[in-house]
């Protein structure tokens, strides 16, 4: 009797252990689509969801033109591992608020998952009037939870940032944090700040968000930085830091006793201490969001010298040269590197002001910058290539770099040692193909004697006349004509130098090119935030340079309304913005890019394309 009560006993143990173990075999791939509650009544908001029981990209979205979108489609991802087995879940949120009456079929959604597009199930909403709409709880009666009791209070985001004044330019730490004082087990950013009016470069966090105590308004919280970036303002006035708005599930205490199911107590850790009778826990779903916080930009001072281009912080500069002694047309490579702390990646390159025989070409541009919670700090080099062309005594004046400095309040200038060249003649092969004057060998023909002829010679009276004649115009006129062809060219050349925007508009795509090439030398060394940071700067590079947006002015809703003025397609203009978010999600906590770089470098390669094809001026 006792052998078949011990069996029993271990029978039904092993039965809730099976129940409580991850099913991780062969798992379907699935993207599961469902409301928060079904009917609903005219005007009243539910939330959608497409959840993905994968890593997935490329999310297409279905026909919600029967509805008003209030918000959406706002991204979540959770990792979870248990008993050592890892699930994850990739989830798109819409808010839909109902408009009228009727049964409403939202088609499927479709997802890419490991090359395979996944659709979701359609999903029928009844819109109903009055008060029947609200329709009932999603959780039943399961537990007496007190939502109530986990509010804002609880769990909260929080903006810290190390200055509230600045001047223009000057670097401002934002440091986004997620304070709480209940028991939390995940979290999910739904929106992030878009930073209208600054250029900003996050910090690097660790992969797992890293918990710390820290005491505010008198309670103890766990906080953890989901988000840190260093801003650098880019306009006058009070600039305003969009909320961050995310999701957490919390995890609170119930009672025992009110579920109107024997099997709820499933839901609890351990079997919900069934044996003993403590009662469990359940998962509880709250909103959060960070309060704006304003940041007042003061403006330069007036007097800044005309060499100075926006550097603000505290710099020194130098210049390396390789060689002061060559032979015509051969290379020299002049270095001006500018290093300390402020807003380096905005430094553009200096002008060398060198005499017309030396030819010049665009600089090449090398980083050293480290971003930490002190701002950037660290050099940007700018590498020239001269060719000398004829040979002689040459210098290279001094490069002037004009700062604002933030501690002094003033303006400080440097300045570069002048550098002389001694450029000596060159090879006679090498002057001739490069000058562009090739000599001729002259040879003497006919050197046999030439008899004067004795004879009257015949001439024929031609009745031609040149003077007046086309030809006689022609040769008038050309060089007139020329003349003004050479004034109409050095004017539009003037024009198009003097048109610095113009410029970059038409060279948009080749300079998105060259940073799309130091991309991929990041893909080849296995850097993924760095690939992602510079597939991001590239693309946002390209959209300003070619719509002549400002930094300043540079948004995404900004950005979509120029495409669409100049004829780009909603398709490409869609797939452009996809790619810039996902590349920004790779960067912070929580989230990562689901396409690898290889697929991401290529999509952007070829979105870039079809922007230039189809831009209209």
């Amino acid at each position: 009797m006792r052998s078949i009560e011990k069996w029993s006993i271990l029978y039904v143990l092993l039965c809730l252990f099976l129940i409580h173990l991850p099913f991780s075999g062969n798992a379907q791939t699935k993207l599961s689509a469902g409301v928060s509650h079904n009917p609903v009544a005219v005007g009243q908001q539910f939330r959608l969801n497409f959840e993905l029981n994968a890593s997935g990209s490329i999310f297409t979205a279905p026909d919600l033109s029967a509805f008003q979108v209030l918000s959406g489609p706002n991204q979540s991802k959770s990792m979870q591992f248990i008993n050592g087995n890892m699930s994850q879940s990739l989830t798109y949120s819409y808010i839909l608020q109902a408009v009228s009456e009727g049964k409403f079929t939202i088609g499927s959604a479709s997802v890419i998952t490991n090359g395979v597009r996944v659709n979701s199930n359609p999903v029928t909403i009844n819109v109903v009037k009055g008060s029947q709409g609200k329709g009932t709880n999603s959780q039943g009666n399961k537990g007496q939870v007190d939502k109530s009791n986990i509010s804002s209070k609880n769990i909260f985001i929080r903006v810290e940032v190390n200055k509230r004044s600045v001047f223009m330019g000057e670097a401002v730490v934002a440091t986004y944090k997620l304070y709480s004082n209940v028991p939390l087990v995940n979290y999910g950013i739904n929106k992030v700040p878009a930073l209208n009016g600054f250029w900003s470069q996050d910090i690097e966090l660790p992969s797992q968000l890293q918990l710390y105590n820290e005491v505010y308004n008198g309670v103890n919280y766990q906080v953890g930085d989901i988000k840190k970036v260093v801003l650098y303002p880019q306009q006058t006035g009070t600039l305003v830091l969009d909320p961050m708005e995310g999701e957490c599930i919390a995890r609170v205490k119930v009672k025992r006793g009110s579920s109107n199911s024997p099997f709820d107590v499933f839901n609890d850790p351990f079997f919900n201490d069934p044996f003993l009778g403590f009662g469990g826990v359940r998962d509880v779903k709250l909103a959060v969001k960070s309060n704006p916080v304003q940041i007042k930009v003061k403006e330069l001072p007036k007097n800044a010298p005309g060499s100075y281009s926006g550097a603000v912080g505290k710099f020194s500069i130098e210049s390396i040269i390789d060689n002061t002694t060559v032979k015509a047309n051969d290379a020299i490579t002049v270095r001006i590197k500018i290093s300390g702390r402020g807003n380096l990646n905005l430094i553009d390159a200096p002008a060398l002001k060198l005499s017309t025989d030396i030819e010049q070409y665009e600089p090449k541009i090398s980083d050293k910058i480290l971003v930490n919670d002190r701002g950037s700090s660290g050099s940007r080099t700018f590498e020239y290539l001269l060719i000398p062309r004829y040979p002689g005594m040459y210098e290279i004046p001094p490069t002037i770099f004009t700062y604002f400095d933030v501690l002094k309040k003033q303006y400080v200038r440097l300045s570069t040692k002048s550098i002389q060249l001694k450029i000596e003649k060159g090879s006679e092969a090498s002057s001739a193909v490069i000058a562009g004057t090739a000599k001729s060998d002259f040879q003497l023909l006919n050197r046999e004697i030439r008899f004067i002829k004795t004879n009257v010679p015949n001439f024929d009276k031609s009745d031609r006349i040149f003077y007046g004649s086309g030809l006689f115009w022609t040769l008038i006129l050309f060089p007139v004509l020329l003349f003004i062809g050479l004034l109409a060219m050095i004017k539009k050349r003037k024009n198009e130098l003097a048109d610095v925007v113009g410029a970059k508009s038409k060279r948009a795509t080749k300079l998105a090119r060259k940073k799309l090439k130091l991309a991929a030398k990041l893909m080849q060394g296995g850097d993924e935030r760095a690939f992602y940071e510079e597939v991001t700067r590239a693309s946002w590079g390209f959209i300003g340079d070619k719509l002549k947006i400002p930094v300043s002015d540079l948004s995404k809703s900004n950005a979509t309304i120029k495409l669409q003025e100049s004829g780009v397609h909603d398709d490409t203009i869609n797939r452009i913005m996809e790619l810039i978010e996902y590349c920004e999600q790779s960067n912070y906590a929580g989230q990562k890019v689901s396409m690898n770089m290889e697929e991401v470098y290529s999509s952007v390669e070829t979105v870039i394309s079809k922007i230039e094809d189809e831009y209209k001026a």
